[in-house]
């Protein structure tokens, strides 16, 4: 994994213009950063930055809509996001660039900020659920068409997207399909009903950073407005969240009981999304959690 010569005089001086001033790059250090991109740390002499950068086409706006995203989240959810965004294009190459965080500690205490976080950017909500513009979640599209109603969007934008596309590749047979569309005649009732919430939309243990002075920020989001549980769903899903971010979350958005138990539904998305991309256990997951349903 390299740079060449052109692109780091063209990221060079896309920092110089960024900065004010003619930045010299002293080391580019590949770093790991998920499974569609590379992923750099450029050291200067004041200043480090994190550098994202795809050749696929076949991801359109990708690292523009990422931007987009960690925006809204700032904006309105009034969360910490990386500082200097900046989504560019150079020859085939597409980048993201943004300040560097160095990583502290993740203490109870940025644990218990994180849960606040959350519950308050929760709290801002939209007359839909979706978004006025579709995004992706990892490498696959995301439709984020509007609906007045969580279960219409949840079963047409998410569980019928992926199932489309585990079919179209022959993982799913009509028996599955048939069992999802037991679990859809019963979904409006499987759940409290609540307002549209601002979610990050992929909020695993990967997706937030911790700075040196215990001030949690959000990466790598997949935002829309959806029933706030999908968020908390998912830090069930894969671990790295401890009992200081849920009771934080819980003294300032409680939530809903028995909502540990509606995981598994809500995280039909995310193990149908991951079974389309890596394949492995998450069908078998998947096809478990809907025999509990239906």
């Amino acid at each position: 994994m390299f740079l060449s010569a052109d692109f780091v005089q063209h990221i060079t001086d896309v920092i110089s213009n960024l900065i004010g001033y003619r930045f010299k790059i002293h080391q580019i250090k590949p770093v790991n950063g998920g499974d569609i991109n590379q992923c750099f740390h450029i050291e200067g002499d004041k200043q480090s930055f994190f550098l994202k950068k795809n050749s696929n086409k076949q991801l359109p706006q990708l690292f523009i809509l990422e931007r987009e995203g960690l925006k809204l989240l700032e904006r309105v959810g009034g969360v910490s996001i990386p500082k200097s965004l900046i989504a560019g294009q150079y020859q085939d190459d597409a980048f993201l660039l943004m300040s560097w965080i160095d990583k502290g500690e993740n203490l109870a205490a940025a644990q218990a900020e994180l849960g606040r976080i959350l519950a308050l950017m929760h709290k801002n909500t939209h007359q839909y659920y979706g978004l006025e513009y579709d995004n992706y979640l990892g490498m696959l599209p995301q439709s984020n068409r509007q609906h007045t109603d969580w279960s219409d969007f949840f079963i047409e934008e998410r569980l019928k997207r992926q199932l489309e596309q585990a079919a179209s590749m022959r993982m799913i047979d009509d028996g599955v399909l048939k069992k999802f569309e037991l679990l859809f005649h019963k979904f409006p009732s499987l759940f409290p009903n609540e307002p549209p919430a601002l979610l990050h939309g992929d909020l695993w243990s990967g997706n937030y950073i911790v700075d040196k002075n215990g001030t949690p920020f959000l990466i790598d989001p997949a935002v829309y407005y959806g029933h706030r549980e999908v968020d908390l769903a998912l830090t069930l899903l894969f671990g790295g969240f401890n009992q200081a971010f849920y009771g934080a979350y819980q003294e300032i958005f409680p939530l809903e009981k028995g909502w540990m138990e509606r995981a598994d539904l809500w995280n039909l998305y995310i193990l149908l999304f991951h079974a389309n991309v890596f394949g492995g256990n998450y069908l078998k997951q998947v096809i478990h959690i809907v025999d509990l349903y239906t």
